[in-house]
């Protein structure tokens, strides 16, 4: 028997977001307390012929998945942030709940500032978008002016939080490599935005369908990738 039947009757529907939010909070923070459950799905995950390719590594995220059923509205994570890196303002094409289960990282939400709300004359942002990120499909002009924080807090090991797809947002981790767990429904737009504040450039980031086999190499984590991954999980006492 697998660690994950206890998720094979749970369907969750996006649409409605607060209970969305309900179900999938509850999926994470679950798992948060059960480190024994949790360290199980990690060690089944290594073995898992289907699951095993979806891990992946970025420039300040590595993240395994523990159970995949986007069917019905769910796919759960274990995510590592590394210590010392922060990511770039940008959103998801999913919704999701993270719970954090070691370390911490200032979360700041932001908002978009667009043309007729700026200063007159103002310099719009440009779209920057790499070859090979969007295969097989045109991406979009966004007019926008300028970006301002809108709420920062600190997560640190026992919060959680849900966001919608639409907020824009970004991770820091200054002083501790942190460790969440993460429960992400279906993508409910073909891209998600991506922003650099220090060049006042943007691009998109698609998914897997729209990616070169390049990008996708790139990222994949190999065998021995994976078992340092656990060994981390482990010296952090996350499993």
């Amino acid at each position: 028997m697998s660690e994950s039947d206890w998720l094979d009757n749970i369907s969750i529907d996006w649409s409605d977001f607060d209970n969305a939010s309900r179900i999938s909070g509850e999926i994470v923070r679950h798992l948060a307390a059960d480190r024994a459950l949790l360290r199980r799905m990690v060690l089944e995950a290594q073995q898992d012929e289907r699951l095993r390719p979806l891990a992946e590594k970025h420039h300040e995220l590595t993240y395994i998945v523990l159970y995949d059923a986007l069917d019905r509205g769910l796919r759960v994570r274990l995510h590592r942030f590394t210590k010392g890196l922060e990511d770039i303002p940008h959103n998801h094409r999913f919704s999701f709940s993270s719970a954090l289960l070691s370390g911490s990282y200032v979360h700041t939400v932001f908002d978009l500032e667009r043309p007729e709300d700026a200063a007159p004359g103002r310099e719009l942002w440009a779209l920057d978008q790499p070859e090979g990120t969007h295969e097989g499909t045109s991406v979009q002009q966004l007019r926008m002016a300028g970006l301002r924080p809108a709420l920062a807090t600190v997560q640190s090991a026992g919060s959680s939080y849900t966001l919608h797809h639409s907020t824009i947002h970004k991770t820091a981790m200054p002083d501790e490599t942190a460790f969440s767990v993460f429960c992400r429904g279906p993508a409910e737009k073909p891209c998600a935005l991506q922003l650099q504040p220090d060049t006042r450039t943007y691009l998109w980031k698609f998914g897997r369908a729209n990616e070169t086999p390049d990008v996708l190499a790139a990222r994949r984590l190999s065998d021995d990738e994976f078992s340092d991954f656990i060994e981390m999980l482990e010296e952090a006492d996350v499993i």
